[in-house]
């Protein structure tokens, strides 16, 4: 293992390059997962997730076709923008007002 000797620098400035860092591996974490994301599809498990529900319950949805699902060879995934409106179509329906 190789020694580091801090010669000549001050904490501010060791602190400062520690940041830079920091914040370079985290934009780079954060560009990489927007990729990851472009494709628009989740994987079960992931619209689980975000629905706080559990898989029996995702598959009740998708029989009810409150959400559609698509299958690509054995994997079952849905679209990230049909999720959202299933979601945002829940939440109007939740501040209707009935008549009766």
């Amino acid at each position: 293992m190789s020694k580091i000797i801090l010669d000549g620098i001050d904490l501010d400035e060791l602190l400062e390059k520690i940041s830079e860092i920091i914040e370079a591996k985290l934009n780079k974490a954060k560009s990489n997962r927007k990729k990851a994301d472009d494709t628009g599809l989740l994987s079960r498990k992931e619209v689980c997730r975000l629905l706080k529900i559990s898989l029996p319950t995702l598959s009740e949805y998708t029989k009810l076709n409150w959400l559609q699902s698509y299958k690509i060879g054995n994997r079952v995934l849905y679209k990230s923008d049909e999720v959202e409106a299933a979601i945002d179509n829940v939440c109007s329906n939740k501040t209707k007002k009935y008549t009766n």
